[in-house]
């Protein structure tokens, strides 16, 4: 591929975008953006310094000063705070809560918006989150949209905190989903929804190599007809 496109991956939470973003961008010899770890972050560090995000001056200052330090390639997307590596700590249920809640604050969002706007200012990216096709990057080149069942989205958050010892019962982490989609998908500001043109994939009956080529093909059909 000549040019340095950016591509969208959108959906729900357990949808498999993350695998996918991941695998996709080692197969394109593309950087790989996380949204979800900068609005993790900002939940994170707020929780440990005791920011009440509702108070607008506070929230303001703390947003002012916040800048973390971000290494992203192919393989992944690190995120530093005050020197380390705390990736590991943005993925447990109380950060995940959290960051549900700052997301649907307009100065989070911005901040966030601004921060992937600049790391992506050369292309060339894969790109996923829950407004990445619809408000980031509303030019990308190629836009997809994953869903799956509410089951096989739950177990697979649930086996994900089960390798970080986190793990809820599966009726609990359902449950957890629930209130998070409810929450993305009825906020005022960026829900989550398809972006316009963008491709549907359910990812329920699919494994991560089955929904990698799906998207490998869709995007080499439709970067072939861009470069025609």
């Amino acid at each position: 591929m000549g040019r340095r496109y950016i591509i969208t991956i959108d959906g729900p939470a357990g949808s498999g975008k993350s695998t996918a973003a991941k695998r996709l961008a080692q197969a394109l010899g593309f950087h790989y953006l996380d949204s979800g770890a900068l609005y993790r972050a900002v939940a994170w560090q707020t929780l440990r310094r005791g920011v009440d995000v509702q108070d607008q001056a506070a929230l303001a200052a703390f947003i002012k000063d916040f800048k973390p330090h971000i290494a992203f390639d192919g393989a992944g997307f690190h995120v530093l705070l005050d020197g380390r590596e705390v990736s590991r700590e943005l993925r447990s249920p109380e950060v995940s809560q959290a960051s549900s809640r700052v997301a649907a604050l307009s100065r989070v969002r911005l901040w966030v918006t601004a921060c992937l706007r600049n790391l992506a200012r050369n292309g060339g990216v894969v790109a996923e989150g829950r407004d990445l096709g619809t408000v980031v990057f509303p030019e990308a080149e190629v836009k997809f949209f994953l869903t799956a069942d509410l089951a096989t989205r739950a177990a697979r958050r649930r086996k994900e905190w089960q390798r970080e010892q986190l793990a809820l019962d599966l009726e609990k982490t359902m449950s957890e989903l629930a209130t998070r989609d409810r929450q993305d998908e009825t906020r005022a500001l960026s829900p989550l929804k398809a972006p316009d043109g963008a491709i549907h994939i359910d990812t329920s009956a699919l494994t991560p190599e089955e929904v990698t080529n799906t998207c490998l093909a869709a995007i080499r059909d439709a970067l072939s007809r861009i470069e025609e």
